[in-house]
């Protein structure tokens, strides 16, 4: 996913060193990442950003300066979205697009005579702190849409979020406003239908085709196998150390497993190579460190057996295997030592 948030978040809230440190823990994330303006992440770096949040502020922590989460925040999406020329345009971007910018959920439109309802389908296995934040922020640049094309706040907006309802909800109230509801069978947002024909202020057709533009190159190059593939490699390089399944992977890149060995055929690869290519990255690179035994290499790669390590490793590196990658003679230097 792209790295606007991630940066926003970072910028916004760690504002001593301690807490930018806090914020990037575990993340993967580097400055060069950061300085990079076409750099990318996958959702997993982005979820262990909004987990650190949490421990830091608590799980109110995106509520904290609410005037962030404006259309503008939301690259593309946002720009599409404020130069829409009405409502109906501007949600048709988010059910179309949405998952562009966060692919942690689809969104669909239900139309009805007096109501609609636009419906936010988690696509991830998400940990509810950290997808409740993430769909407050949403829910917040939608209201800021809908307000701008009124003239006024939106109150007969309902919205709905499919979970307990937090400590933090009458902070949730004092944005969104008082028709918030939790414990819904999904996360949605309702309006009246009549609001689909608002014009925007702010229509700008030359804006509104660009960023269109955009946001079609970047679904083609989500969906492209070769697309696919670079995003689970990338995410393969972003996952704790193991052995993740491809159910696994899948559900984080958002398509089923049957499409995701699909297009990586597609692609010329499949998924156990890509598997193998970063477990042979990491054991090099924890080879020249230096610092584990063979068994700890295994375990910390994800290798219930040591013995298929070995297997592993002459298969990587053909043999010529450095002494902690044999465990005879890893046992020789434990018994000297």
């Amino acid at each position: 996913m792209s790295l606007g948030y991630f940066r926003l978040i970072l910028r916004c809230f760690g504002d001593t060193p301690e807490r930018r440190a806090a914020i990037l823990a575990g993340t993967g994330v580097t400055d060069d990442m950061l300085r990079d303006p076409s750099a990318d992440i996958s959702l997993f770096q982005q979820a262990r950003q909004v987990e650190n949040l949490v421990a830091l502020f608590g799980d109110g922590w995106a509520l904290r300066s609410p005037e962030l989460w404006n259309l503008s925040c939301h690259g593309p999406l946002g720009v599409a979205g404020v130069a829409a020329p009405d409502l109906a345009a501007m949600v048709e971007v988010i059910t179309r697009f949405g998952f562009v910018r966060a692919p942690f959920y689809r969104t669909s439109l239900r139309r009805g005579p007096q109501w609609s309802q636009m419906d936010y389908d988690l696509t991830v296995d998400l940990a509810e702190t950290v997808w409740r934040p993430m769909m407050e922020v949403s829910f917040i640049g939608f209201r800021a849409g809908v307000a701008s094309m009124l003239a006024a706040p939106p109150a007969e907006a309902h919205f709905f979020f499919a979970c307990a309802e937090p400590e933090h909800a009458p902070q949730v109230r004092a944005i969104l406003g008082r028709n918030v509801a939790y414990g819904a069978a999904r996360n949605a947002i309702r309006f009246p239908t009549a609001w689909l024909a608002l014009q925007s202020p702010m229509a700008d057709a030359t804006l509104y085709g660009v960023a269109l533009q955009e946001l079609q190159a970047a679904r083609a190059r989500l969906i492209a196998p070769d697309g696919l593939r670079d995003r689970v490699e990338r995410l393969l390089k972003s996952l704790p150390a193991g052995h993740p399944t491809a159910d696994e992977v899948a559900r984080l890149t958002g398509v089923s497993r049957r499409t995701l060995v699909r297009r990586l055929s597609e692609a010329g690869t499949g998924y156990r190579e890509l598997v193998d290519a970063e477990l042979r990255v990491r054991a090099e690179r924890l080879l020249r460190a230096g610092d584990l035994s063979h068994s700890q290499i295994a375990e910390t790669l994800g290798y219930t057996d040591p013995s298929s390590f070995s297997r592993a490793c002459r298969r990587w590196f053909r043999g010529a295997l450095p002494p902690v990658c044999r465990p005879n003679q890893a046992r020789k230097d434990t018994n000297r030592s």
